[in-house]
This record gives C-alpha cells, sequence and structure tokens, in this order.
C-alpha cells in the first residue's frame, strides 16, 4: 500500500514537472511577445522589466589625433596682439563710464598711458629712421620747413620756367572761347599776359566766330573743336597739342591763375606720372 502511494506520488511529482516546464516555455513566450511590443511593455507597470537584448559588440572607433599647433596659433601675431591691446582699452574705457569708481579710473589711465607711451616710441622710432635714411625722407622732395620751402619754390619756378621756354619745341597751345563767355573775359586777358611773359604761341580759336576778349586775332572754330574731342567742353578751355604724338592733353577749363597755368603745363610736359607725389 505504502508502495503504490509512493509511485503515485512520483507520478504526480513528474506531471507537476512536466507541466511547469511547459507552463515557464509558454510564459516565456508570452513575456517576450510583450516585451516586443513597445506600447503594450510600457503598459505593464514600474514593476515590469523587460529583459535587454543583446548588442552586438561595436569595434571602436579610431580616434584621429589632434595635431599640435603650429607657432602661428601658439603665438599672437602683431596684430592680434594690437587688436588686444585696444580691446582691453575700450574694456577699461567702458568699465570706468559705466562704473566711475578710482580703482576702474586708475586702471583705465594707466593703460591709455601706456598705450601713449608706445605711440611716443613709434614716432620717435619713426623720425629717427626717416633722418637716417633718405630715400624715405619725403621732406627731401616736397619740404615743410620755411627756409627749405624758400630753396624748394626758388629751384622749381627755374625749372618751371625752363620748360615752358621749350615748350614750342613740341608742344602748342590751344585757347576755345567764345564772346558771350564770362569767365572768356577775365581769362583772355590773363592768358595773353602768361603767354607774352613766357614767350608761347597760342591759338585763339572762337566757338561763335566772333573776337575774344584779348584775342582780337581769334579765329572761327569751323570744327576744330570737335576735331580735337573738344566740341562739348567748358569754356574757357585751354589745352596742349602734342606734336609728336597728336594727343590734346587739357591743362584745364575755366579760370586759371598764371602760377596755376604753368605749374600744370610743367607737370604734363616735364614730369613723370607719380614722381611729383
Amino acid at each position: 500500500m505504502a508502495r503504490a502511494v509512493m509511485r503515485a506520488l512520483k507520478r504526480v511529482l513528474a506531471a507537476t514537472v512536466v507541466w511547469a516546464a511547459l507552463g515557464a516555455s509558454a510564459a516565456g513566450a508570452e513575456w517576450r511577445s510583450w516585451c516586443a511590443d513597445e506600447g503594450a511593455g510600457a503598459s505593464l507597470g514600474w514593476h515590469f522589466y523587460c529583459d535587454r537584448q543583446e548588442e552586438e559588440p561595436q569595434e571602436p572607433q579610431s580616434v584621429e589625433p589632434v595635431p599640435a599647433p603650429s607657432s602661428d596659433e601658439t603665438t599672437p601675431s602683431a596684430t592680434e596682439r594690437i587688436q588686444a591691446l585696444r580691446k582691453a582699452l575700450e574694456e577699461a574705457r567702458a568699465e570706468a563710464i559705466l562704473d566711475p569708481s578710482p580703482a576702474n579710473v586708475t586702471a583705465y589711465l594707466r593703460l591709455q598711458q601706456e598705450t601713449l607711451q608706445r605711440a611716443a616710441a613709434f614716432s620717435d622710432a619713426f623720425r629717427r629712421t626717416v633722418w637716417a635714411t633718405p630715400e624715405l625722407d619725403y621732406t627731401l622732395r616736397r619740404p615743410v620747413g620755411a627756409l627749405a620751402k624758400q630753396v624748394w619754390s626758388d629751384e622749381r619756378r627755374q625749372a618751371r620756367d625752363a620748360a615752358l621756354a621749350r615748350l614750342g619745341e613740341r608742344y602748342g597751345l590751344i585757347y576755345l572761347g567764345h564772346a558771350g563767355c564770362a569767365g572768356c573775359k577775365v581769362f583772355g586777358p590773363l592768358l595773353r599776359a602768361f603767354a607774352t611773359r613766357h614767350g608761347l604761341d597760342v591759338l585763339a580759336v572762337s566757338l561763335t566766330g566772333e573776337a575774344l576778349e584779348g584775342w582780337p586775332e581769334a579765329v572761327a572754330d569751323n570744327g576744330r573743336a570737335a576735331r580735337l574731342g573738344l566740341g562739348n567742353a567748358p569754356v574757357p578751355a585751354l589745352v596742349l597739342f602734342d606734336t609728336e604724338t597728336k594727343r590734346v592733353l587739357p591743362v584745364g577749363f575755366g579760370v586759371m591763375a598764371e602760377d596755376e597755368m604753368a605749374e600744370r603745363i610743367f607737370a604734363l610736359t616735364a614730369l613723370e606720372t607719380g614722381h611729383d607725389y
């Protein structure tokens, strides 16, 4: 009897184990189906945890080495240093304006004094270099001192008069005007005196065919101005005609003083472009 009971118990226990295994498998499948659905898994509650799927190991990404900064990056340029000084001065000034405490004002004044000292040092070095390097001294070409300027002006006048005396060897002067021009009534006699003083020959052309003030011998235009490319030019007009290149060089339009005419003619005929500046 006892043996029969033991055998029955063993059969019940074996059935229980099989049932448990089958139930666990079904529960696991159900568990995985719930976890596969994010919406369902989220509704299971905070005490319900889905097993994470094992992720495939990823190869570590190679990290490129950062290049070492060059000397240009580590050492600020002179321009950057100047900008930093200006920024510091502006910041100190703004700070002193917004909060004019003795400390802020003192800090600003010290920076300003340092900046002025740098400027003074540069200015002094600049002039000393110019004094010692004649090719860099522009005042040798255009003096600023009273005595040197007078000497330069005398030499300039002599060179200008010599150029005007030789003007007829290559250039001719043409004067354009008309009888009703108010400026021509002033400029005509002035040009006559200038031409007489320097021995210049001038061809006076009247655009209206009438006599010009100071130039009774003026010839009628008859298309001369148009051929010279000055058909619509304002008057009075004074131009140079280059007999070698057959080019017209305008001296000026409107009333000009004698010194101004002489200087322009000298620059156009005796000086290279860029030499006089």
